[in-house]
C-alpha cells in the first residue's frame, strides 16, 4: 500500500511538471509570436533595423522551443533578407541626397551585407540583385573620387569593378579619362582602355558607351594634333589627326586642324581636300566655319588659284579671321583689283 502511494505521488508530480513544462512551452512560443508581429509592424514602419533586430529576436526565441519554434524560425528568416535590403535602399536615398563619400561607403556596405543575409537564408532573388547594384555603386565611388581628382585611388577602384565584372565597358572608358587627365598617363595607354570599352560595348550591344568612348579618343588626339601644330611638329600632328578619323570618320574638326598641318608643311592640294571634308561635315554657322574657309584660302594662295583664295577668304572674313582675310584679300591677293 505505501508502495502504491508513493507511485502515484510521483505519478502527479510527473503530471503536473509535463503540464507545467507545456504551459511554460505555450507562453514562450506565444513570445516568439509577439515579436515577430513586433517586427512585422516595424517593417511596415519602415523601421527596417529595428524590425531586423526583432525578427533575429524572434528566431532565438523560436531555436528554443525546438521543433514546436520552426515555423516562427522560417518565417523570421523569410523576412530577413527583404529588410537587409529595404535597409540598404534606405542608405541609396541617403547618398542620393547627401552626395559624399562617406554616404556611398556605407550603402555599398549595406548592399553587402544585405547579399550576405540573402544567401544566408537562400533568398536568391535579392542575392542574384546585389552583386550588379554593387558593381554600380564601385563605379560610382570611382566617379567621386575621380571628381575629387583622386586619380589613383580611382583607377584602384575601377580594377576592383573590372575584378568583380570583366565585362563592365564603363570601368575601361572611365579609366581611358583618367589616364589622359594624369601627367604620368600616356596616351597609348588611355587609347588602350578606350578601345577595350568599345569591344566589350559592342559585345554587349550597348551603344551609348562605345559612342562616348570613340568620341573621347578621337576628341583627345584632335587636341594633340592641335598642339602639334601650335609647335610646328606637323608630321606628328598628321599622325595623330590620322588616328583621330579612325575613331570618328565625320570629325570636322579633325580635318580642319589636318588642312592646317598640310598648310604648314605647304602641301597644299592635301590641305585643300581635308578643308573642304572639314566644310562638308561642320554644322556650324559662317562664324564657326570661317576658321575653315581661312585654312582652305590659304592652301588656294600657296597653289597660287588666286580667283579660288579669294573666295574662300570671303567665307573667311568673319569673327576673329575677318580682320585676317580682309588683309589677305586687299594686299596680298588684291582681290578687288
Amino acid at each position: 500500500m505505501k508502495f502504491f502511494k508513493n507511485s502515484l505521488t510521483t505519478l502527479l508530480v510527473g503530471l503536473f511538471i509535463v503540464g507545467l513544462t507545456t504551459n511554460v512551452k505555450a507562453q514562450d512560443k506565444r513570445e516568439a509570436i509577439k515579436t515577430y508581429n513586433q517586427a512585422l509592424e516595424l517593417m511596415k514602419a519602415n523601421e527596417f533595423e529595428q524590425a531586423a533586430n526583432m525578427f533575429t529576436q524572434a528566431i532565438a526565441q523560436a531555436e528554443e522551443l525546438g521543433e514546436e519554434g520552426n515555423d516562427i524560425v522560417e518565417r523570421s528568416q523569410g523576412q530577413l533578407p527583404g529588410v537587409y535590403f529595404s535597409m540598404a535602399k534606405q542608405e541609396y536615398r541617403n547618398f542620393q541626397s547627401a552626395k559624399s563619400m562617406s554616404s556611398l561607403e556605407a550603402t555599398i556596405d549595406a548592399f553587402g551585407e544585405a547579399g550576405e543575409v540573402a544567401d544566408e537564408y537562400g533568398n536568391s532573388q535579392i542575392a542574384d540583385k546585389v552583386p550588379n547594384i554593387l558593381t554600380q555603386l564601385t563605379y560610382t565611388k570611382s566617379l567621386l573620387q575621380y571628381q575629387q581628382q583622386s586619380f589613383d585611388q580611382a583607377l584602384a577602384t575601377l580594377d576592383q569593378v573590372i575584378e568583380d565584372n570583366p565585362n563592365y565597358a564603363k570601368a575601361y572608358y572611365q579609366k581611358g579619362i583618367i589616364t589622359k587627365k594624369m601627367d604620368s598617363g600616356s596616351l597609348d595607354d588611355a587609347l588602350g582602355f578606350f578601345d577595350k570599352a568599345i569591344e566589350l560595348g559592342t559585345q554587349n550591344n550597348n551603344n551609348q558607351i562605345v559612342a562616348r568612348a570613340q568620341s573621347a579618343a578621337a576628341d583627345e588626339l584632335v587636341y594633340r594634333g592641335s598642339q602639334a601644330n601650335q609647335n610646328n611638329s606637323y608630321s606628328e600632328a598628321i599622325t595623330l589627326l590620322n588616328r583621330a578619323l579612325e575613331y570618328d570618320d565625320a570629325s570636322s574638326d579633325a580635318y580642319f586642324r589636318l588642312a592646317e598641318a598640310y598648310n604648314g608643311q605647304q602641301n597644299w592640294q592635301q590641305a585643300v581636300s581635308a578643308a573642304n571634308k572639314a566644310l562638308e561635315l561642320s554644322n556650324g554657322g559662317r562664324t564657326d566655319k570661317a576658321k575653315t574657309y581661312f585654312a582652305l584660302g590659304t592652301a588656294y594662295q600657296g597653289l597660287g588659284q588666286s580667283s579660288d583664295a579669294c573666295d574662300a577668304f570671303t567665307n573667311a572674313a568673319y569673327g576673329t579671321f575677318k580682320s585676317s582675310a580682309e588683309h589677305k584679300m586687299e594686299y596680298e591677293l588684291k582681290c578687288g583689283s
